[in-house]
């Protein structure tokens, strides 16, 4: 039997995270298929696959061809095949962004997405599929809502690693270069325009937060990021860094976390900010608190809220106070390590 880990699709951001604590498991037995966008060493079982459609369509006729009845397929890009591969088929769900009802797009916007075809590719082949593993009770809901047999959902618990915080934010305060931090890739869903229209707003009371964001070079031009900074004088700076332990250390340069997504089915920067010490602040939203109550939450739909939040924040008028919540809803789970050893 060959288990093999299927991760065409993850090249970044909250995909990339969970991929790498695949990689990090350094089980050479695994043959991965992985996104030829994404940046690593060549080992002699990564197969590097590339991400255009009508290649992947070739790569799972090819893949009917390799697979043996006993061998087992992991999808860790949360869809399933587009063929039945005749072999045991898992998928592990994380993109809740596929159905249009949890961010509230435009239709016409959402049909014209990409999303909208995996929506498809969800629907109609998900009878392909023997297991679902989910990262998160949240996305849990979500599939007990969006398939019609569910029993064989299982939850994996991969945070049992995660430190607690590492040092005092007061004690800390000569490597503290920013106010806030908002670590997110540029989608609908992720709200930049939110963030900027809130720091226009306040330059106007003469109020200018240290604010950094990751986006790529790309994603700037998309927002017109140096015409914005320039003629509003903003102090939001941009850092966007591919390697992962390098993108956790811009959290110590931080005070405050600053979540603005409007769906998540993890929010792993919630957890990552918190293990570092930060003031976490989040939309009043389910995924904000399923692991930890966030120190502060505001209403998305409020045209104040957060706005007021980050004046309070600057003028040190409240301050971190969020407790580690026990994973009450992971009790049902299996740790990483077991799903490694025992499910693949």
């Amino acid at each position: 039997m060959t288990c093999y880990i299927y991760a065409v699709g993850l090249h970044s951001q909250g995909g990339l995270n969970i991929l790498n604590r695949f990689l990090e498991y350094k089980n050479e037995d695994f043959v991965y298929f992985l996104d030829s966008r994404l940046k690593t060493e060549k080992k002699k079982n990564y197969i590097f696959v590339n991400s255009n459609h009508f290649m992947r369509i070739l790569h799972f006729i090819k893949l009917r061809k390799i697979l043996k009845p006993n061998d087992h397929i992991l999808f860790l890009n949360g869809l399933p095949p587009i063929f039945n591969l005749k072999c045991k088929t898992s998928v592990a769900f994380q993109n809740a962004n596929l159905f249009r009802d949890f961010y509230k797009i435009n239709f016409l916007k959402w049909i014209f997405s990409l999303d909208s075809i995996r929506y498809l590719n969800f629907k109609i082949y998900s009878k392909f599929v023997d297991n679902w593993y989910i990262f998160s009770p949240r996305a849990e809901e979500i599939l007990k809502k969006k398939l019609k047999k569910y029993i064989n959902i299982k939850i994996v618990n991969i945070y049992e690693n995660l430190k607690m915080p590492e040092f005092n934010m007061g004690e800390n305060q000569e490597i503290i270069k920013f106010d806030f931090i908002y670590p997110a890739s540029l989608m609908e869903h992720k709200n930049h325009r939110l963030l900027i229209n809130t720091l226009i707003e306040l330059s106007k009371d003469n109020i200018f937060p240290r604010v950094l964001i990751t986006l790529d070079k790309e994603s700037l031009l998309k927002i017109n990021y140096e015409e914005i900074v320039n003629r509003h004088k903003l102090k939001l700076y941009n850092n966007y860094e591919k390697n992962h332990k390098k993108f956790l250390e811009l959290y110590k340069q931080s005070k405050c976390l600053l979540y603005l997504s409007e769906n998540e089915t993890i929010g792993l920067p919630i957890l990552e900010a918190y293990s570092q010490g930060l003031i976490t602040i989040a939309p009043n939203l389910p995924y904000s608190s399923q692991f930890i109550e966030p120190d502060y939450v505001f209403d998305l739909k409020s045209k104040t809220d957060l706005k007021e939040l980050i004046v309070k924040i600057l003028h040190k008028k409240i301050e971190k106070k969020n407790n580690f919540k026990p994973f009450k809803f992971l009790n049902n789970s299996i740790s990483f390590d077991q799903f490694i050893s025992k499910v693949l």
